[in-house]
């Protein structure tokens, strides 16, 4: 890997890291100020169906516009690949502004489909909440846009500043509004970040682009956005329905299991979020710019390095969070109006997720690859089948092990889409080998071994306070892991902190 992106994985990590912890001192606050009821579940159900399904064409056309405007900025020039951005956010707009109007109007039928299990009452409060995130397709088109234009250009940590602001913001407003407004303080402080958002990518954006409206939408450029992008929201729609359908089922589990679900969602993506998000966004960057030079061989190396190196790092993660689980729901959580029998719904959905880890982190990273080539059918192809086969597993393993088995579908899912997607990359790059680092692997599971003989020792310490046992389990799975792995690749290890000295 370069020293650029060593650089901007290191910066953006940074701030990534900083917003998860953040993100758990708010939901921690969530949990001890509002609990884990109907009420909560009613919240997390209707906010993250809007943020997460506006999310889904702000990742679509992001993505596609990074691939577009990078390959017209080094044939054309930059100032005709900001052209090609006003375009695509005034067509945006333009079709959020629809979106928002059909939501506001059929709010309780979309209410009835997210949780159909719900009465009357649930029901329209569900549907108003929903009418109150449905403007956030309107920031999602200007964040958007902006995030991608920077991204072209290597900055990469404005458009990564969202929960460094919206948390501190959330947090404030449920400590000073929330026994007065309770769970709306949470909408006031949405929007606000979201204004305070849009306004730091518009600065941050001057001397790079600037936003022009305009209804020439037939450029071909502009087309070519949408046809790439068209896909990857379909993609994308689809895995937030499956997520919607994921909440459906555990609100048929019994109360609270949905907020269960996400609550631990929110843990998971502290690894997927910090780590894995952040390598694929900067991977998106240069695997288009590799592929815009044709050179294959670089593609080859990178691509391996990056799988090596997300395998190496996220399969003790996902260990030491299976061994952990209990103590890390306990001390993120266990306070206020959080009971025992929270944590322990929690936990089953956190294990459900971690098993995942590394599969997921792997799927994201073959999908960018597909991005940087400008093909993105095959992925929504992978993506549909995938989510089927995610609903069906869903509802199955609920019967048996419940809200462990809806998040455990998940996992299981993922391992199809890293197939799939693999095999069509074999045919992009002949000669590559998702799995060719053999030898570096069977270190790791020595590694992981030892790390998981720390973890279980400190947990047959007896040890009682929640707060040192856990610290103690991390510490010891992630140190015995680390110093392991140094050992085991010395030879690497030394390459990669002259790399990392070099780029400083």
């Amino acid at each position: 890997m370069g020293r650029n992106i060593l650089k901007s994985t290191s910066a953006v990590a940074a701030v990534m890291l900083l917003s998860k912890v953040l993100g758990f001192l708010r939901q921690s606050i969530v949990a001890n100020v509002y609990g884990s009821n109907t009420a909560t579940d009613i919240y997390f159900v209707s906010s993250e169906f809007m943020i997460n399904f506006s999310a889904a064409f702000t990742t679509a056309l992001t993505t596609a516009l990074v691939t577009v405007y990078i390959s017209i900025s080094l044939r054309q020039g930059k100032q005709e690949a900001g052209k090609v951005a006003s375009r695509v956010l005034s067509l945006f707009l333009l079709g959020a502004a629809v979106v928002v109007i059909l939501l506001d109007l059929f709010a309780p039928e979309v209410g009835w489909l997210l949780a159909p299990a719900y009465t009357e009452q649930q029901l329209e409060h569900l549907a108003h909440y929903l009418r109150l995130f449905s403007a956030a397709f309107l920031f999602s088109a200007f964040q958007s846009i902006y995030a991608a234009v920077q991204n072209a250009n290597d900055i990469f940590v404005p458009g990564k500043l969202y929960g460094v602001i919206y948390n501190p913001v959330s947090i404030f407003f449920m400590l000073l509004l929330g026994d007065r407004l309770g769970l709306s303080a949470l909408v006031y402080a949405y929007y606000i970040a979201n204004v305070i958002q849009v306004i730091l990518l518009h600065l941050r954006c001057r001397g790079l682009y600037r936003f022009v409206p305009t209804l020439n939408f037939r450029e071909e450029s502009v087309m070519q956005v949408w046809r790439l992008a068209l896909p990857v929201l379909v993609s994308n729609v689809v895995i937030q329905l499956n997520g919607v359908v994921d909440k459906a089922i555990c609100s048929y589990l019994g109360e609270g299991m949905a907020s269960s679900y996400t609550y631990a969602s929110t843990l998971e993506q502290f690894v997927t979020g910090t780590f894995t998000a952040t390598i694929n966004l900067i991977l998106l960057s240069k695997f288009a710019e590799i592929v815009t030079k044709k050179d294959q061989q670089k593609m080859k190396t990178t691509l391996t390095q990056a799988a090596t190196m997300m395998l190496l790092i996220l399969v003790p993660v996902a260990l030491i969070t299976v061994l952990s689980a209990g103590d890390i729901v306990s001390l993120v959580y266990h306070r206020g109006e959080f009971t025992m029998d929270n944590v322990a719904s929690t936990t089953m959905a956190l294990l459900g997720f971690a098993v995942g880890f590394p599969i997921i982190a792997l799927r994201e990273l073959l999908i960018r690859v597909y991005f940087a080539y400008q093909e993105t059918k095959a992925p929504m192809i992978i993506s549909i089948v995938s989510v089927v086969c995610n609903v069906v597993l869903s509802i199955l393993l609920s019967f048996v092990v419940g809200v462990l088995g809806v998040t455990l579908a998940t996992s299981i899912s993922a391992v199809l889409s890293v197939f799939c997607l693999n095999r069509g990359i074999k045919k992009m790059l002949p000669g590559f080998r998702l799995f060719s680092q053999g030898k570096s692997y069977g270190k790791c599971v020595i590694a992981m071994g030892l790390a998981a003989g720390a973890v279980l020792m400190v947990g047959w310490l007896g040890i009682s306070q929640v707060l040192v046992r856990t610290i103690l389990k991390l510490a010891a799975g992630c140190g015995v892991y680390f110093v392991a792995i140094v050992v085991l690749h010395h030879t690497q290890v030394r390459a990669f902190l002259s790399r990392w000295r070099g780029s400083r």
